[in-house]
């Protein structure tokens, strides 16, 4: 008998290691304000970075509701690299929906998760923390419907 359950939580074990992704260097998902996220409110992201020889892929992780008004979303990103200096501002659309008004993304009826990426063959120069500044960029001061925005990074397959 003791064997048997020994048998069992290996396997377990296994299968929990497996599932794992050792590829993902970060993935942080933060919350904002449903009702009223403000294009003046940032997001900030830290990544220690250790390796500057591998690529790496980026992107953004959003959760919005069904309520959410429009098919789309803009951003600006900002990086600032671990010697001080900013680099420029991107601005990134990330479609949420499809043609058709069918929402795109993961999840039940009223909440949908999706993610984008936004930058492939990455690679970062210098060892330290980068930041990310991320903020909203619609045509709305305020926007509705957005629950969370996380940044991904992980190495390039």
């Amino acid at each position: 008998m003791k064997t048997i359950i020994s048998k069992i939580g290996v396997l377990s074990l296994l299968v929990l290691l497996s599932a794992c992704n050792h590829n993902v260097v970060y993935d942080e998902n933060k919350e904002v304000n449903q009702d009223l996220w403000k294009t003046t409110d940032k997001l900030y992201y830290e990544i220690e970075i250790n390796d500057t020889i591998k690529e790496y892929k980026l992107a953004i992780n959003i959760r919005n509701t069904i309520n959410y008004p429009y098919s789309n979303i803009y951003f600006y990103l900002k990086t600032i690299l671990p010697d001080g200096k900013v680099t420029k501002q991107d601005t990134v659309e990330c479609y949420l929906a499809y043609p058709d008004g069918t929402w795109k993304g993961k999840g039940n009826s009223e909440i949908k998760d999706n993610r984008f990426w936004i930058a492939k063959n990455m690679k970062f120069n210098q060892k330290g923390k980068y930041i990310f500044e991320l903020r909203q960029a619609t045509i709305d001061s305020t926007l509705k419907g957005i629950t969370d925005v996380g940044l991904h990074l992980e190495y390039q397959d």
